[in-house]
């Protein structure tokens, strides 16, 4: 009985552990983001009700994931700058959009056509398109990849 005791504490540790360390998500206040970050927000979502604020932390950094009433979500890097926009059905604010991207979409796409989700990286930019489209550009802007 005793070994069954101990053998149930044992498990029950390992299984504590492992499920704090899958977790690195934890809900923080909108007033705990960056203020570029906040700034971000107020600028180009100043009607949009912010639903939830994560921050994760991970072995390469920190980042916050935001999400709004809408259903669009956000990340920034720990710093407060925008790394991703997912606006899910409607377009991503136009100002957050590189020039050379804008012009790209509006001469090679249909007038209806517009960007959902915009993701900045170290090599360039990702874009969604409202067809399902994703594109890849460099950071000098030329187009990398299209796919489905």
């Amino acid at each position: 009985m005793r070994k069954m005791k101990y053998l149930l504490i044992a498990l029950f540790a390992v299984l504590q552990f492992t499920a704090c360390d899958s977790d690195d998500d934890l809900v923080v206040k909108t007033g705990d983001l960056p203020t570029a970050a906040q700034t971000f927000l107020n600028q180009h979502f100043p009607d949009m009700k912010i639903v939830q604020v994560k921050l994760d932390t991970e072995k390469m950094g920190r980042h916050y994931d935001v999400k709004l009433a809408d259903g669009s979500e956000l990340e920034f890097d720990e710093n407060g700058n925008w790394t991703e926009v997912d606006c899910k059905t409607r377009a991503v604010p136009s100002a957050i959009v590189p020039t050379p991207i804008a012009n790209y979409v509006v001469s090679n796409y249909n007038a209806g056509v517009f960007i959902v989700k915009i993701e900045r990286e170290i090599s360039g930019y990702e874009i969604e398109l409202s067809n399902g489209l994703d594109i890849k550009f460099n950071n000098e802007f030329n187009v990398i990849k299209v796919e489905n």
